[in-house]
């Protein structure tokens, strides 16, 4: 797969023009053209990295087509918390913990139901 390839690829799954994919990295519609349209095949590891925070996807695959397409999300500050708070908890309450998220995923399935 060519960059222009998955330039267009990411234009599709995202459903973004051509100008706003531009705008939102701060390049010109120009200059996306060209790159979609296969006339300019090697963009800056910069932009590939611009790409890979607006997006998700990898710049590593953006930039040469090799690795995972998306990067992995981030964890929040919260969730980084959490899990360390799990970890040092003994199994039964783990257990507990989980049997509530379990609950959580019912209640959801039942609202979504309702609706």
């Amino acid at each position: 797969m060519t960059l222009g390839e998955r330039i267009k690829l990411i234009l599709a799954e995202r459903n973004i023009k051509q100008v706003d994919f531009a705008k939102a990295l701060g390049v010109s519609a120009n200059y996306v053209n060209l790159l979609v349209n296969g006339k300019k095949e090697n963009i800056s590891d910069t932009l590939a990295k611009l790409i890979e925070e607006t997006y998700g996807y990898s710049a590593s695959w953006v930039k040469i087509g090799c690795g995972p397409k998306t990067k992995p999300a981030a964890l929040s500050a919260a969730k980084i918390e959490f899990i360390r708070k799990v970890q040092n908890m003994p199994d039964d309450e783990v257990a507990a913990l989980l049997a509530f998220a379990n609950s959580l995923d019912s209640v959801k399935k039942c609202f979504k139901l309702m609706e």
